[in-house]
Formats: C-alpha cells, sequence, structure tokens
C-alpha cells in the first residue's frame, strides 16, 4: 500500500513537470510571438517582453490588434513561417497564383451567363477576367503569408483570412468578393457614353 502511495505522488509531479514544460507565453500589445520569444510587427522586428500566460488568455499578442490572429504558440516549437520580407512576398505570390488556378478552373468550367455577362462587359476572356479577379486577393493574401504559422495547417490559417468569401480550404474562395467591381471596357463605356437618352415615362 505505502509502494502505491509513492507511485501516485510520482505520477502527480510527474504530469505537473509536463504542464510546466509546455506552458505557453504571451506577448505585449503590439508584439507577436516569433520562436520563443516576442519580436515587435513591422519589416525590423525587435525583441520585446513576454508574459506568462493568463487562464483563459486568447494567446500571445493577445490585443495587439491591426488584425493579428489569436493564435497560441506553445514555445518553443511553434514560430511563424515567412519570416522574411522575401518569404512573405515570395508566398504572397504564390496565394494569388493558387487563387488564380482555382478560380480559372472552376469559374470558367462551369461559367454561367452571369459570367459570360461580365467577360463582355470588361472584354476580357473568361481566364483573364478571373486571374484579374484574384488580384485583386494581393491584400489578403499577404496577411495570410505574414501569419502563417508552424503549429497550425495551412488550411486553418487560410480560413483566418478567407472564410468569409467561401474560403474553407488552402486556394479556394469567390474572389469577385475580394474588391471592387472591374471596370468595363473602353468599348462598352463608349457604347453607354454614346446611348441615346430616352425621357422616363
Amino acid at each position: 500500500m505505502r509502494y502505491l502511495r509513492v507511485v501516485i505522488l510520482v505520477s502527480i509531479f510527474g504530469v505537473g513537470s509536463n504542464t510546466t514544460a509546455v506552458a505557453q507565453i504571451c506577448c505585449l500589445a503590439g508584439c507577436v510571438q516569433d520562436g520563443n520569444r516576442c519580436v515587435t510587427t513591422g519589416p525590423n522586428p525587435r525583441t520585446c517582453r513576454s508574459v506568462p500566460c493568463s487562464p483563459g488568455s486568447p494567446g500571445p499578442g493577445g490585443g495587439n490588434g491591426g488584425g493579428a490572429p489569436a493564435v497560441i504558440f506553445p514555445r518553443p516549437n511553434c514560430f511563424l513561417l515567412n519570416r522574411t520580407p522575401a518569404a512573405r512576398e515570395a508566398r504572397t505570390n504564390q496565394c494569388i497564383a493558387d487563387l488564380k488556378g482555382r478560380a480559372q478552373l472552376w469559374g470558367c468550367m462551369f461559367e454561367d451567363d452571369a459570367g459570360r455577362a461580365e467577360d463582355l462587359r470588361t472584354g476580357l476572356s473568361c481566364p483573364d477576367r478571373q486571374a484579374a479577379l484574384a488580384n485583386q486577393c494581393r491584400a489578403r493574401c499577404a496577411k495570410f503569408a505574414m501569419w502563417e504559422g508552424s503549429c497550425r495547417s495551412t488550411d486553418q490559417a487560410w480560413q483566418e483570412f478567407f472564410s468569409d468569401i467561401g474560403g474553407d480550404r488552402y486556394g479556394s474562395a469567390r474572389v469577385e468578393l475580394c474588391g471592387p467591381r472591374l471596370r468595363s471596357s473602353p468599348a462598352v463605356r463608349l457604347q453607354i457614353r454614346n446611348r441615346p437618352y430616352t425621357r422616363p415615362p
């Protein structure tokens, strides 16, 4: 019986040690976690102070605004993937390319009458129109590239910035909702300008 009590005590203290080993840190406002440290946001990050996460905390950098997702990065194994401006730019361009490819495939393969009317109005082919719409998603792609991290899946990071426009998995989104309606072609604008005025009844 005494041996059993010793085993139970060892088990309890062992669990406590593991909990401490994976303790999380949180960053102050204006900072985000990068590996096992907190850094300021922007092109030239500087180290800033970290604090232990309190129970119920929204995660590192909680409350730091600027559209940053509330992602918990347990230390020391989680980090942002695209840590340099060059890496973020490359990931942003890849994001747009993947949006284009998916929009051109599905948007043109199953193009409806409304889509064909938009082709006529803009003077663009369906693939070119879908590419133009995808290009308007650059701001969202840049945020995705900034906050893509090692401790959540690509789809989870994608949903942070694209779920409101139908992006449930990487590369999917209703690209026509990323920006304003594309401009009409010069020929269509000229046709509208030269259309005879009809007095309303």
